[in-house]
């Protein structure tokens, strides 16, 4: 049978508790919900607690944070400082007591779709290389120890992204590492309007189908906190949506599963969730660095 494929959590959920709505159950076990608004922004947290969770929703065990907002095609600058303080926020909940990070861009810079994760990373601060600064420790100056690495593609590089990302933390030791990556949506309108946390890692390509090496904390030996956005989503879902109410033939659906589609803006997208992502995380891992230095660092 024909499934929707999606990397959010949040989706997943919507998802089974419309099964159960229809089975006239109550919550799911294992999954612990809620929600909160902030000017025009809506943050949710989704925790997956056991095993009968992590079936349900196709997902491993831990916590996942969705901050969802109107659009990022064409953001004012006050509404890009308030997604970057919110965003920086839920991630100092994750990554508040490592020492040293390293920040990996998951992606194909040459594919706007999928060039979130190196931009982003472009747009952080690495300091790993000046530990000491005139001899004051790193630290004392109110920035933090910062490595970022962007590993490219299996068809540029002929090595799997998490084998590289594997042998630069055997050489850099960090206590984390920050994935960023672009993800696929079930439903259109979460596209660039939507960012998601987690503390699980990541697995390359698995919302288009296309499934590489998990990046997590058993493959790494490290904690893996994964940051992404959708900004693809499956045809066959985009078919199926606008024949809600009628059966689909699953044979059109099955050969339009893996034709994805991107908003028309994805370029001016592409570039304004890396820079809000890459000042978010400047921002967490910087103390309060400032936007308008960030700004000069392009």
């Amino acid at each position: 049978m024909f499934s929707i494929r999606t990397d959010l959590a949040e989706e997943l959920r919507t998802h089974a508790m419309t099964m159960r709505a229809k089975e006239k159950a109550g919550d799911i076990d294992g999954v612990l919900y809620n929600e909160r608004t902030e000017d025009f922004i809506k943050i949710s947290t989704i925790e997956i607690t056991n095993e009968t969770g992590e079936k349900t929703l196709g997902k491993p065990k831990g916590r996942y944070v969705t901050i969802s907002f109107p659009t990022a095609a064409n953001l004012s600058y006050r509404d890009f400082i308030t997604l970057c303080d919110t965003v920086s926020v839920e991630l100092r909940a994750f990554c508040w007591d490592y020492s040293h990070t390293l920040v990996c861009g998951i992606g194909n810079r040459e594919l706007s779709a999928d060039a979130l994760g190196v931009l982003a990373a472009e747009n952080v601060l690495v300091t790993h290389h000046l530990k000491r600064m005139d001899g004051v420790p790193l630290g004392m100056s109110g920035f933090g120890d910062v490595s970022a690495f962007s590993p490219g593609t299996m068809a540029n590089t002929g090595a799997e992204s998490a084998e590289l990302i594997h042998s630069v933390v055997d050489k850099l030791r960090p206590d984390a590492v920050i994935a960023i990556d672009a993800l696929a949506a079930r439903d259109a309108s979460r596209l660039a309007r939507t960012i998601q946390i987690s503390d699980t890692g990541i697995a390359p390509g698995s919302g288009i189908g296309n499934r590489r090496e998990a990046l997590n904390a058993e493959t790494l030996g490290i904690p893996v906190i994964a940051i992404g956005v959708p900004t693809v989503v499956d045809t066959a879902t985009l078919l199926r949506d606008a024949l809600e109410g009628r059966s689909p033939n699953e044979n059109i659906l099955r050969s339009l599963s893996g034709l994805f589609v991107a908003p028309k803006e994805i370029d001016e997208i592409a570039s304004n969730m890396a820079r809000l992502i890459g000042y978010a995380l400047n921002r967490t891992l910087h103390g309060d660095f400032p936007y308008e230095e960030m700004a000069m660092m392009a």
